[in-house]
């Protein structure tokens, strides 16, 4: 599994990303950060069951704290993986949007969507292509 930790810009968000999401041991970890982050156990527990599947991915987002847990199940492909990414991508800039009255259909949120994508892009493209290091 792979890790990665940003910060989104100017708007004082903290973002964990896990790729790659495999083994037990995986969703052992990520099932604690949901919990430590404020996911309902429920809720924790349902996306951990996903998260077992090929091509799954999880978003949570605690609007209090500012902060989000991007979760990307194994992939059965390269272009698999980069679908779960995007689509999870996704899902964060529209609680961003949400959460700071952005529209979702107009540029600011076009820019933010690009501004994820760069934070991201490091650890994904290693996600994406593990042989690309």
């Amino acid at each position: 599994m792979i890790q990665q930790g940003f910060h989104i810009g100017d708007r004082d968000w903290w973002c964990m990303a896990y790729y790659n999401v495999r083994t037990e041991s995986d969703l052992d970890e990520i099932y604690k950060a949901l919990l430590a982050s404020g996911c309902p156990n429920d809720n924790a527990q349902r996306a951990c069951m996903e998260l077992s599947r090929y091509n799954t991915g999880y978003t949570y987002t605690n609007f209090d704290e500012h902060l989000t847990i991007m979760c990307m199940s194994k992939a059965t492909n390269a272009e698999q993986m980069f679908d779960t990414i995007v689509h999870e991508i996704k899902h964060l800039v529209e609680h961003l949007s949400t959460y700071y009255d952005l529209d979702s259909k107009e540029e600011l949120s076009a820019y933010l969507q690009g501004e994820v994508g760069r934070l991201m892009f490091p650890a994904a493209a290693l996600a994406i292509c593990p042989r690309c290091n």
